[in-house]
């Protein structure tokens, strides 16, 4: 096991015992979306995605990140895309970016990544929702897991046209779960 990927599991170890609470989506939540973002900060997917639950009366903040060490896009407070110069060099986000991070409490997290990538997982641990959900990625931190199955795009973005699944697939569940409430 790689030291980066050994530190990120004493750290993991250490968070207290999660109590979730299934968020009600016919009230209004305040949603954090977890992401990579592509490469040019445009992330098209991830837009539509806050558009739609804008749409269903939901406060919507997005942290994504990119594998570069000069971020282009503004900090804002509903939307932050952080690069390697965000994490130290054992992997770990700069006290800065957890203090920002901790600052909030969100109702739902939607973690869209569909890959182990360590910075997001450290995004997702140290978010504080009530609710964690996203994609089955074996290391525990969410409270609903998703499975994603194997894609074959026609054509398009592959990475874009999973996230949209994802996401469909996870507001699927949210609203069938609740409906069954």
């Amino acid at each position: 096991m790689k030291l980066k990927q050994r530190i990120f599991e004493y750290f993991r170890s250490k968070q207290e015992a999660r109590n979730p609470r299934f968020p009600h989506l016919d009230q209004p939540l305040k949603v954090m979306i977890v992401y990579e973002s592509d490469i040019l900060e445009r992330n098209d997917a991830i837009k539509s995605i806050r558009q739609d639950l804008l749409r269903r009366q939901m406060d919507v903040t997005m942290w994504g990140y990119v594998e570069k060490k000069e971020i282009n896009t503004l900090i804002l407070p509903q939307s932050r895309i952080l690069g390697v110069n965000d994490y130290n060099f054992l992997g770990k986000p700069r006290d800065y970016v957890l203090t920002d991070l901790k600052a909030e409490h969100y109702d739902l997290m939607i973690d869209l990544t569909t890959r182990p990538l360590l910075p997001l997982r450290y995004l997702a641990m140290y978010t504080d929702a009530d609710f964690k959900v996203g994609m089955n990625l074996g290391e525990g931190l969410h409270d609903m897991l998703i499975s994603l199955p194997d894609f074959t795009p026609e054509q398009g973005d592959e990475a874009a046209i999973e996230t949209s699944w994802l996401y469909h697939q996870i507001m699927s569940y949210l609203v069938t779960i609740k409906s069954n409430d």
